[in-house]
């Protein structure tokens, strides 16, 4: 590894939140959502500096997030990022190649890898992935877990960790694009305990345990399609997972299929509901116009769990493409879904908000770059809005935060080029002042890459360059060399021989007073849960 001493350049680009341009004002902050660091901080936010550059081979990047952990508890934080077949886990020194173990998985590892203990009372943490067909589990030491590996359906593009069944340990989950047909029934949805057992009650559709009928419109997700939370306020955590068209399946941990609210017409189980824009003809369960009516779609929608109101119970928060119901127009943006576990919509997301302008992101870009995934990051950005804020990268080359009223609270054009994306944001205080900060990196399919540093009103404060492409996967805020600074990993998208493959920047002056949505998916069990208060 290669430590840089010198500080990057950083062009800013974005100007004013708002998309008031770059000679627009800048939005005033909110107030501190956080608890400020010891010492109160500093209003000022440190322009990230490339400090490491971790390296190995040629391997290339997908859209796993990487993680920052001391897996073996020995004071060293370890980084760990899968690079395209492998599990590689590194130390952040001066030497860049300094790589503490690695797993071969003999296929691409498409999802962020999941760090938690798996094992309580086995020394150390554990990392599980998902590669191509099968899951792995890993010690701390990067020794297979027994029971492990696991082979199910090719391709286990999703994968996530909660206590579904109440035993105090955690169960691992996966979503397949591929589904399990039987039973005139399909399943996407897998679990497994940490020794290898399939979770009774899994596969629940075919299994019979969900309780499906022929309404129950289950087809493949193909972008870590999955949140694990308590949807209903019973202390057990639930599973969401949108589809590979205009509907998603709710499970408690045991398989049963949550039930539809009587409002909808036949539709007896969540999995029925049509995500029509109108509630109406979502009710209706049909269009009354398929040239102009509208619906969304999920195929790389990965939801989030989360208590937006603040009345204690969780909703379901879900970001899809938008389309006419005919399918032969769908490159309208994208909307914004907020729901009950019956499928219910609170008073101000009856009408789900929609951004509908249009750059790229719904197809894959080629040469191994892929869409935009649709991923909610759900934070508390400004107390004097009641509830908390969503924040997400439409199809416009935008990123945009909402309200708990479904009210535009700021966008902030990043790009204005079809052939420039992002991931998804990640959040957290980068001074110490309580203020929270957005990162993201961009990528793109030849040049372009970025990491962007925006405050809490979307006012762009740092933008730093990204070698070739960029980076696809949604970057990870944590300690990665043990100083007491936050620093930024970035899994890049090309690996270049004996070079480079994760750079971390370090941001002087922050510490972990304030990670709201610090990885990929908001946590290193990849669950999209953000639980109500205690």
């Amino acid at each position: 590894m290669r430590r840089l001493c010198f500080v990057l350049v950083l062009v800013g680009c974005g100007g004013g939140g708002g998309d008031g341009g770059p000679d627009a004002p800048p939005l005033p902050l909110p107030a501190p959502s956080c608890n400020p660091a010891s010492g109160g901080g500093s209003a000022t936010v440190a322009a990230p500096t490339l400090v490491y550059t971790l390296f190995d081979r040629w391997h290339e990047g997908w859209l796993a997030s990487p993680a920052v952990a001391d897996l073996d508890g020995d004071g060293t934080p370890e980084i760990i990022a899968p690079r395209d077949e492998l599990l590689l886990v590194w130390h952040a020194d001066d030497a860049g190649n300094n790589v503490v173990w690695r797993a071969s998985t003999g296929g691409r590892i498409w999802s962020s890898p999941v760090v938690a203990d798996l094992l309580p009372g086995r020394a150390g943490l554990e990392v599980a992935v998902a590669s191509r067909g099968q899951l792995l589990a890993f010690d701390a030491g990067g020794a297979a877990l027994p029971g492990f590996p696991i082979t199910w359906r090719d391709e286990l593009r999703t994968l996530g960790a909660g206590d579904i069944d109440g035993d105090g340990a955690l169960e691992l989950v996966v979503v397949t694009n591929d589904p399990l047909d039987g039973t005139n029934r399909r399943d996407i949805i897998m679990a497994y305990e940490a020794d290898g057992r399939v979770v009774t009650g899994f596969p629940p559709n075919t299994g019979g345990s969900a309780g499906c009928d022929d309404a129950c419109y289950v087809t493949g997700g193909y972008d870590q399609n999955l949140a694990i939370g308590d949807v209903d306020g019973d202390d057990r955590v639930d599973i969401f997972a949108p589809h590979d068209n205009a509907y998603a399946s709710l499970h408690a941990g045991t398989g049963r299929a949550f039930d539809a609210a009587p409002i909808f017409d036949d539709r007896t189980k969540f999995s029925g509901i049509r995500m029509m824009v109108d509630y109406r003809l979502a009710q209706q369960g049909y269009a009354d116009n398929e040239a102009v009516d509208e619906q969304g779609h999920f195929t790389n929608s990965a939801p989030a769990i989360a208590d937006l109101d603040g009345d204690g119970t969780a909703e379901l928060v879900l970001l899809g493409s938008v389309q006419n119901t005919n399918q032969n127009d769908r490159e309208r943006g994208v909307a914004l879904w907020v729901m009950h576990h019956d499928g219910t919509r609170p008073g101000p997301w009856v009408t789900p908000p929609k951004f509908p302008g249009f750059l790229s992101g719904l197809w894959d870009y080629g040469d191994n770059v892929v869409g935009i995934t649709n991923q909610p990051t759900v934070v508390e950005l400004d107390p004097a809005r009641p509830g908390k804020e969503i924040v997400f990268a439409g199809f416009d080359g935008r990123i945009h935060a909402v309200d708990a009223q479904a009210q535009t609270v700021w966008s902030y054009t990043y790009t204005t080029g079809a052939s420039v994306a992002t991931g998804g944001v990640v959040v957290a205080d980068l001074s110490g002042d309580g203020v929270p900060e957005i990162v993201f990196n961009t990528y793109a399919t030849s040049g372009g890459g970025h990491l962007v540093v925006l405050d809490a009103a979307g006012n762009e404060l740092h933008r730093a360059p990204l070698p070739d492409r960029g980076a696809m996967p949604v970057p990870t805020i944590g300690d990665a060399d043990g100083d007491g600074d936050l620093d930024i990993v970035v899994s890049l998208k090309d690996g270049e021989d004996r070079v480079r493959q994760v750079q971390i920047f370090d941001v002087a002056g922050s510490s972990a007073n304030c990670l709201l949505w610090p990885t990929g998916r908001g946590n290193y069990r990849r669950d999209g849960y953000v639980p109500p208060p205690p």
